[in-house]
């Protein structure tokens, strides 16, 4: 192959060839031109001056080069190119980067050229744990020209925190002409790697943090843009590394494959001596000898919802099944867990470990995954291997909850979903697509706690007892406390909490108004401030006690609305933001909701005024709760619940 040398020379860049001849050589930007001076046969210069000439030096200006009676250009594909020490020309103020083309064309730019010019392709080689930290490599291969440096760059991909790790060593080689293979060193400790991409991670909860791998490249010739390329998966690839974490602990680091073949990862902390445990436990045969033991969870920080109740029952109802809770040991919950210690499972413990690999029954309110203390393919083997049933937070009803339980995203996250009506039971065979013979309709086991002892008189008592209890947003529980204070949620309910005619009902009627964030707003409470609201902190009440305390709820599609209904109690519906696809998306299945529904402030606050009077559901909304809320008006839940187990 012909080579073709592009360099420069005190003030103009120099192309020379071995052979061909680029007659009527030039320059063209938009109606401009300059010629190149032909040195000699085969060695052609363009001054800087020249180049200048043809730039307006305000504007980024492509440069094309020309050659022959037509506007051919010069193909670099066709030539064994060999680049100078550089090919970048400051001139008066102005700097001109000589580069080849994503369309391998020799060009001059007045601005960095794309890194993509001059990348093929990438593939990890190795990751490998070394002590404390984790060594990558990976082969990039460009063209043209060789690498003088690579970055690699991770990111938070909730929390887009950043962190940029700077090559070791970057090896390279020509394997054919212009083609170059770079085998590039990158490494990071697992404490640097915590500290800057998630500074907030809770050692004794479960982490659905992903972490994205990408790189950018550089050359000795020229300055290229920062183009963030994507590091691919490899089945070379070991997806699960450990090494050494301060404070006598072990780090995880969980590598996966993402929908579109991209390398991502997990994260885990957890004692030595747990992982120790782990290591031990990996000899054991993946298939369990047949018992009743059954593990239980909600999140791994609480005990109040259906999980816990069921727990309950199971302790003190029924003698067949053994069950055990799992729960973070640092939580507020744990109270409500007292009287059941024996049976009670620290998250992250040696014993939390060894039911995984024993327990034969799984029951979740939530993700079947928060039984994992931490994520790699054995443990996943373990928790598929149980018989799961899916006892559910609340009544699928408004949002579209596909993506986080729906079978065709997660086909391994339950073997059971419980709904609580014959409507509920078809949206989930529809929208999150489980046939039917995996859905029963029970009643969650809440309903149990929240219908005992519920009277007309108790109602009417509460009526000036109201909760403000709405959901969260996707994607807004990563915001700054800044950025969270300019979304429409924050601004609409510190605008409700703090009107006049809140303050008077207070005031004047002596009306108690407690206001509820959802869980994952819950880290915002301290941003919403009002002297006649009280503002109730996670953890002081359960949200069953919550309901059943209070004779008015407003929400706006939380599920806590249908709960309360339940209760033949008024819920007002504050949908000031009810045009997003999220919440409208499957309002098909449940066409009226249990309550008005008010777009402005203005409308509900005189709807609340009129629940105060009279906080009975009135009659329109009681015959939704009995045909598409909950099929039974008993307490009896808990056994339907414990019979789907039996027969699992």
């Amino acid at each position: 192959m012909e080579k073709l040398n592009f360099f420069i020379e005190q003030d103009s860049f120099i192309i020379t060839t071995e052979r061909t001849d680029f007659f009527n050589l030039r320059v063209s930007n938009h109606d401009k031109k300059e010629c190149f001076e032909r040195v000699s046969s085969n060695t052609w210069k363009i001054s800087g001056k020249q180049l200048q000439s043809l730039c307006n030096t305000k504007d980024d200006d492509r440069i094309f080069l020309y050659f022959g009676n037509n506007q051919q250009e010069i193909n670099a594909y066709e030539f064994e190119i060999n680049f100078g020490p550089t090919t970048t020309l400051p001139f008066n103020k102005q700097i001109f980067y000589g580069y080849i083309s994503l369309d391998n064309k020799i060009r001059f730019i007045t601005q960095k050229p794309t890194a993509k010019s001059y990348y093929i392709d990438s593939a990890p080689l190795e990751i490998k744990s070394l002590d404390s930290s984790i060594e990558l490599t990976l082969n990039i291969k460009t063209k043209y020209v060789p690498l003088s440096e690579t970055n690699l760059v991770i990111y938070n991909r909730q929390e887009k925190n950043k962190l940029k790790v700077l090559s070791v060593k970057v090896t390279s080689k020509m394997s054919e002409p212009n083609i170059y293979q770079n085998i590039c060193s990158f490494y990071f400790s697992s404490y640097h790697f915590l500290k800057n991409l998630r500074p907030s991670f809770n050692f004794n909860e479960f982490d659905t943090t992903l972490f994205d791998f990408y790189f950018t490249i550089g050359i000795k010739q020229t300055p290229l843009s920062n183009y963030e390329f994507r590091i691919p998966f490899s089945k070379i690839v070991d997806t699960e590394l450990w090494c050494n974490y301060p404070n006598d602990k072990k780090c995880l680091f969980y590598f996966y494959k993402t929908v579109y073949e991209n390398l991502s990862a997990r994260i885990g902390i957890i004692k030595k001596e747990v992982y120790h445990t782990y290591r031990s436990l990996l000899s054991q045969p993946t298939k369990k000898e047949i018992n009743n033991i059954v593990l239980i969870c909600e999140y791994p920080y609480k005990a109040q919802d259906n999980g816990f109740i069921f727990f309950q029952y199971l302790i003190e109802k029924q003698t067949y099944f053994t069950p055990y809770y799992v729960i973070t040991e640092g939580s507020k919950d744990l109270s409500n867990l007292k009287p059941y210690m024996d049976h009670v499972v620290y998250y992250k413990s040696k014993q939390h470990l060894q039911l995984l690999f024993k327990a034969n029954y799984l029951m979740h309110s939530h993700t079947s995954n928060y039984v994992l203390p931490f994520y790699t393919k054995r443990l996943e083997i373990q928790k598929n291997s149980m018989k799961k049933i899916f006892l559910q937070h609340g009544i699928t009803a408004s949002k579209n909850v596909e993506q986080h339980y729906g079978k065709q995203s997660h086909p391994n996250m339950t073997d059971k979903i419980l709904v609580s009506s014959e409507r509920e039971l078809n949206q989930v065979h529809e929208q999150l697509q489980y046939p039917f013979n995996e859905i029963e309709i029970t009643g969650l086991a809440r309903f149990d706690h929240l219908l005992k002892n519920n009277s007309f008189t108790k109602t009417k008592k509460l009526r000036k007892k109201v909760l403000i209890m709405p959901t969260w947003r996707s994607g807004e529980d990563k915001l700054t406390d800044a950025d969270f204070m300019q979304t429409k949620f924050f601004c609409y309910f510190s605008d409700l909490i703090n009107d006049p005619r809140i303050e008077e009902l207070v005031k004047d009627r002596k009306v108690t108004i407690n206001f509820y964030l959802h869980n994952n707003f819950q880290k915002y409470r301290h941003l919403f401030k009002s002297d006649y609201v009280n503002l109730l902190k996670e953890g002081e009440q359960t949200v069953q006690s919550l309901l059943k305390e209070h004779g008015i709820l407003i929400t706006d599609f939380s599920s806590v609305g249908l709960d309360f209904a339940l209760q033949r109690r008024k819920v007002l519906y504050f949908q000031f933001d009810s045009n997003q696809e999220d919440f409208q998306s499957s309002q098909h299945y449940l066409p009226e909701l249990p309550g008005p529904i008010f777009k402005t402030k203005q409308q509900l606050l005189e709807g609340l005024n009129k629940a105060i009077e009279n906080n009975q559901l009135d009659e329109s909304y009681i015959e939704i709760v009995k045909t598409q809320l909950y099929s039974y008006n008993d307490t009896h839940a808990r056994q339907r619940i414990y019979e789907v187990l039996k027969n699992l």
